[in-house]
């Protein structure tokens, strides 16, 4: 009968043995693929495709005279050459594609429509009602017209 230790000591060594092979695992094969990203995350900064097209230096030069910012001639000359990998990604992810055609009457991607389907919204035909309140009549100075307060009669049963 083993002891404890000795049961410890083989176990251990199996262990050992084990994890530690000369030949790589399908698992470790799988871990050295490169990860695809889910979708909608943000490639890590710099690291994306080339998006967009080519930036010139001009392109920096007058970009500072809208937003009002000084940049050197070296930032000018590393953000020109680095903006489709760097900035132009983030501006894509955040706008979608520049060019998508889009088919007549398509609808926008939200509607809300409070009417219940197969039913008709609105009265059946479409008609002024006047009112049946005699309201008096037409002060003859155009001051009382303008601030004239119109008597609403409470007995009509459309205001109730």
């Amino acid at each position: 009968m083993k002891t404890r230790r000795e049961f410890l000591t083989v176990v251990g060594m199996g262990l050992m043995g084990a994890t530690v092979t000369s030949e790589p695992t399908a698992s470790a094969q799988e871990d050295s693929a490169p990860m695809q990203e889910p979708a909608g995350m943000p490639p890590a900064f710099g690291t994306a495709k080339p998006v967009g097209p080519e930036v010139s230096e001009e392109t920096f030069v007058e970009a500072e005279k809208l937003v009002q910012v000084n940049l050197s001639r070296a930032d000018i000359a590393q953000a020109a050459k680095t903006w489709r990998v760097n900035l132009a990604p983030l501006y894509e992810r955040r706008v979608g594609p520049r060019k998508m055609e889009l088919q007549d009457g398509l609808a926008p991607w939200s509607r809300w429509d409070p009417v219940i389907p197969g039913t008709k919204a609105g009265p059946q035909r479409n008609r002024l009602a006047r009112s049946t309140t005699d309201v008096g009549p037409l002060p003859s100075n155009e001051t009382d017209i303008a601030f004239s307060q119109p008597s609403i009669d409470r007995t009509d049963e459309r205001l109730q």
